[in-house]
C-alpha cells in the first residue's frame, strides 16, 4: 500500500490541492491534524479533505476553532482563530467536532501531537525527549505533526515520522510537505510541492488575518 501522510493544513486549500495532485495515485490519505487556523479557506479546505476521503485526527487549533477555548494560544492565533469561527460554515464544524484524537492506519498510528497531549512538540534537537514519548506506544510506526517541520527518526524498532506542513511549513522551505509511506517496501519519502502562495497572501490581507500569516508563507519560518 502507498499511503500519503499530511499535517498542519491550516485552512490553505490552494497548497492543499497541490499536494493531493502531486501524490497521485495512493491507497489512503490521512491527517495529523490542524485543518483550520492561520489561513482564509476553512470551508475549501474541508470540501478537499471530504472528496478525497482523508481520515483526520484534531489539532489543538481545531479544536480551539470548536470550544472557543483560546487560552493556550498567542494574541495572532486567537485573532486567526476567532476569524475562522465566524467564517466556517456549521458542517465544518461538524466535520472538525467529529476528529478523533488519534487514528490507526495499518499498522501505524497518528496524533498530533504525542499520545500525552495534542499541544506536545517533538523536535528532532531533542532525540531522548522524542524517543522516550514514543517508547511506550505499542505499534512500531508513529506519525504526527504540530511542529510544522518534516522529520524521519529512527528510536530502536520505532519510526517515528512528522509528515511536515501543508500550509504553513516552517523548516525555512516554503513549499508545501507532505510524506509517503510505502507498507511493502518499507520505505519513508518526504515530498516537497511548490504552490501558489502570493494567492493565499493577498486573500489573507484582503480578509484583514494577520499580516504575520502572510510572511511566513513567503519564507518558510
Amino acid at each position: 500500500m502507498r499511503i500519503g501522510l499530511i499535517s498542519d493544513v491550516h485552512a490553505n486549500a490552494i497548497a492543499l490541492e497541490a499536494v493531493l495532485e502531486s501524490m497521485g495515485k495512493v491507497d489512503a490519505i490521512v491527517c495529523a491534524g490542524d485543518i483550520v487556523g492561520y489561513n482564509p479557506y476553512p470551508n475549501e479546505t474541508i470540501e478537499l479533505l471530504r472528496k478525497y476521503n482523508v481520515r483526520c485526527v484534531m489539532g489543538d487549533v481545531d479544536k480551539a476553532v470548536v470550544t472557543g477555548d483560546t487560552e493556550w494560544f498567542n494574541g495572532v492565533t486567537v485573532d486567526t482563530i476567532k476569524w475562522t469561527i465566524r467564517h466556517l460554515k456549521k458542517d465544518g464544524f461538524d466535520f472538525i467536532r467529529g476528529l478523533p484524537d488519534h487514528l490507526d492506519c495499518d499498522g501505524m498510528v497518528i496524533y498530533h501531537g504525542s499520545p500525552g497531549s495534542m499541544k506536545d512538540l517533538v523536535f528532532e534537537y531533542e532525540p531522548e525527549k522524542m524517543c522516550s514519548i514514543f517508547e511506550s506506544v505499542e505499534h512500531r510506526i508513529f506519525a504526527f505533526g504540530h511542529t510544522h517541520i518534516p522529520l524521519i527518526k529512527e528510536c530502536g524498532d520505532k519510526t517515528i515520522l512528522n509528515p511536515g506542513s501543508v500550509g504553513q511549513p516552517r523548516d525555512g522551505n516554503n513549499q508545501a510537505s507532505y510524506a509517503i509511506w510505502d507498507t511493502e517496501k518499507k520505505t519513508f519519502e518526504i515530498k516537497r510541492v511548490p504552490y501558489d502562495y502570493k494567492q493565499v497572501q493577498a486573500k489573507i490581507l484582503s480578509e484583514g488575518l494577520p499580516e504575520l500569516m502572510a510572511e511566513r508563507l513567503t519564507y518558510g519560518k
